[in-house]
């Protein structure tokens, strides 16, 4: 009983083709029905085509996610290795012929962990600004300091520089990719 209907179905949407734009079908209430059996029809094959390109998007998106977190994984094992090598030959920048590896030296920092203790001895040694009824540290002022004495003055934590790896690729378009590692001073 279905088969002559879906027989009907795709002579309507066969028509509609050859008849789309030079001329008109025929109509009254019965076609008019069945022609919007055919729009139904043609909606739910448009949904699947839209469920299955979904379907599709989110298989490639898994595989993208999984294969460039198994790549960075093997990446960040070589970077490792390389970081290793480039502070064991205690360069600070070695050019080779796919790439530059550099360890730079970053910026000492202080940090006030305990204000009370800080604020004894701060006003006498000028590491306050002054706003308008509040104090603020001057860390620039409590580092110099730091590094004209050697001595961390109370409530200060003195943080040193680390010494950060990063290295240069020479890729395929003669670009150079620069990337800045993380690591362990």
């Amino acid at each position: 009983m279905e088969e002559p209907r879906i027989d009907f179905i795709a002579e309507l949407l066969r028509e509609s083709d050859e008849a789309e734009a030079t001329k008109r079908i025929e109509m009254d209430r019965l076609r008019a029905d069945q022609l919007l059996t055919a729009i139904a029809i043609l909606e739910n094959q448009m949904n699947d085509v839209n469920e299955l390109v979904d379907k599709e998007t989110r298989l490639l998106e898994e595989y993208r996610s999984s294969e460039l977190a198994r790549l960075d994984k093997k990446r960040g094992w070589l970077l490792f290795n390389l970081e290793g090598f480039a502070r064991s030959t205690g360069e600070k920048t070695m050019r080779l012929p796919h790439g530059i590896l550099k360890l730079r030296k970053g910026r000492d920092k202080v940090a006030v962990v305990a204000m009370e203790q800080f604020l004894e001895k701060a006003q006498t040694l000028g590491f306050l600004r002054t706003i308008p009824e509040s104090y603020t540290p001057d860390v620039q002022a409590v580092l110099a300091y730091i590094k004209r004495t050697g001595e961390v003055p109370p409530g200060v934590e003195f943080i040193p520089a680390e010494t950060k790896f990063s290295y240069t690729t020479n890729g395929d378009s003669n670009g150079e990719r620069e990337r800045d590692e993380q690591a362990e001073g």
